[in-house]
């Protein structure tokens, strides 16, 4: 299972550690996953946060009574994980389970059925190109978690890319891999790593087909994807529209259109009690 992704991740852990604080765009994919963890997890059950590197969601979910593993490939960013769970009041430092190093395809070290939730955020997926590893991993995370607990599932969106390329990276449509990923939604990233880019279906088959049924669908940053400047701009300096403009942000989040659109599309879903 060698992958170039800890090597990637641990050439600047720091970074990813920043990223949902970087600025209001970047707090969007934060603020809508949040919201869709917030209104369906049970308070205080024990949640794996798989593939959450340098434990963004693991410490504020911590921090507001949830119990949580965090598990992730990348050293490096386990590290930043640890630092800053250590410096943690005793009672938020009490909810943290365990800290482990472990690849989504390969979960052996947790027992069947132990976690009453299990996240997979930000789109680690997207770093599993192969549809065998993706469906791996999803069963890896359908097996730990309990008979009716809930899977949430991000991954980074094939349309948002294009008009990313668009705005930003043109020279990009003229790669020579650039029909390839027409095809097939895959094209090299950071650090050498090859991403797999998700439509929205594309994510609910692949759940759907390890056996997981779907409860609803979010695109991350909304109506705001691919547009950081002027976003930010806004949260800048208009206060009373950008207060406005989120209320528009999470009541269109679900809407099918701008769930495919989105830069990150979360799929929500739960294990069937019978699985």
């Amino acid at each position: 299972m060698a992958t170039p992704v800890p090597d990637a991740y641990n050439a600047d852990p720091l970074r990813e550690w920043g990223r949902l604080e970087r600025d209001a765009y970047r707090r969007l994919e934060f603020d809508l996953t949040w919201d869709a963890l917030t209104r369906r997890l049970p308070p205080g059950v024990h949640v794996l946060d798989a593939g959450g590197g340098p434990g963004r969601y693991a410490l504020e979910l911590c921090r507001a009574g949830w119990q949580v593993t965090l598990a992730d490939i990348t050293e490096g960013l386990l590290e930043i994980a640890r630092a800053n769970f250590a410096a943690e009041p005793p009672e938020v430092q009490a909810r943290l389970r365990g800290i482990e190093q472990a690849d989504l395809r390969d979960l052996s070290r947790f027992a069947e059925g132990i976690f009453d939730a299990t996240l997979c955020l930000g789109g680690p997926l997207t770093h599993l190109p192969a549809r065998a590893d993706q469906e791996q991993a999803v069963r890896e995370m359908a097996r730990v978690t309990r008979p009716g607990g809930l899977i949430y599932l991000t991954g980074v969106g094939y349309l948002a890319v294009l008009r990313y390329m668009l705005n930003f990276h043109r020279e990009e449509l003229l790669a020579d891999y650039i029909d390839s990923f027409l095809d097939n939604g895959q094209a090299p990233g950071p650090g050498g790593m090859l991403w797999h880019f998700f439509r929205a279906d594309e994510l609910r088959e692949l759940a759907e087909s390890c056996g997981l049924e779907t409860l609803e669908m979010v695109g991350c940053q909304g109506l705001s994807s691919g547009l950081p400047q002027v976003t930010n701009e806004m949260a800048e300096n208009e206060p009373e529209h950008w207060a406005a403009w989120r209320k528009v942000l999470f009541r269109t989040s679900q809407v099918p259109a701008v769930v495919d659109g989105a830069e990150h599309i979360l799929w929500v879903g739960k294990k069937s009690r019978s699985g």
